[in-house]
């Protein structure tokens, strides 16, 4: 079993704690959101329940399914399905946007799966549909100055990889740290979603916002 997919089906108890929704997440759902919404990494619901109380028709989906029957529990009346984002069950432009809260997208490893998810996501999106997720940024100053975690880094070789090994307390994972114009190159150079903006909240701001859209007449 991958690392993080194993680390992370051991967290379903700390990601049930989280609540509401961040000041930036607010931000980017009132500005761009719209129609059907696809919900990836969604945990046990922390974003879908109130996309869903806006008034979006949503669906959530996350990989793990103990955080998805936690989910099903909390929100009988909102749909959850246990899913890989490298391969999603649902029709091609099937969806107005997508969305991947809190760095979930990071988690994917390699870079190859990675691209595999972005490819699904361009095939589940309508032309015109937009796709936003949160990454972590590596040249955010927080990450800069973080002993352990250079030198845990250092140790094991990763220092200068794309994935950057993490240690959170449910486990450990190999996180990706891809800069902006990383994130804007490899999504435009393996899809057709071509970059709107990235919205953050200052210039630390670790985990930024990017908006991409699917252009009218792609596959």
């Amino acid at each position: 079993m991958d690392v993080n997919i194993s680390s992370y089906t051991q967290s379903s108890g700390y990601y049930n704690s989280y609540k509401g929704l961040k000041k930036i997440e607010k931000k980017v759902i009132k500005k761009y959101f719209k129609g059907k919404v696809l919900d990836l990494g969604c945990g046990c619901g922390r974003t879908t329940v109130h996309l869903d109380k806006m008034g979006l028709n949503v669906i959530g989906v996350d990989i793990i399914p103990d955080m998805i029957k936690i989910a099903k529990k909390k929100y009988p009346s909102i749909k959850f399905f246990s899913m890989d984002a490298c391969k999603l069950a649902f029709k091609d432009k099937s969806v107005d946007t997508v969305f991947f809260s809190y760095n979930g997208i990071d988690y994917i490893h390699p870079e190859v799966n990675r691209i595999k998810a972005l490819k699904e996501v361009e095939r589940v999106l309508k032309d015109g549909g937009l796709f936003i997720y949160s990454s972590h940024n590596p040249w955010a100053l927080p990450f800069t100055f973080r002993p352990k975690f250079l030198l845990r880094n250092i140790l094991r070789g990763t220092l200068f990889s794309r994935y950057k090994w993490d240690k959170e307390s449910f486990g450990e994972l190999y996180t990706y740290y891809g800069s902006p114009s990383k994130q804007r190159s490899l999504i435009e150079s393996t899809t057709s979603l071509r970059f709107i903006e990235m919205v953050r909240n200052g210039f630390r701001d670790v985990y930024p916002h990017y908006i991409f859209v699917k252009p009218e007449g792609k596959k």
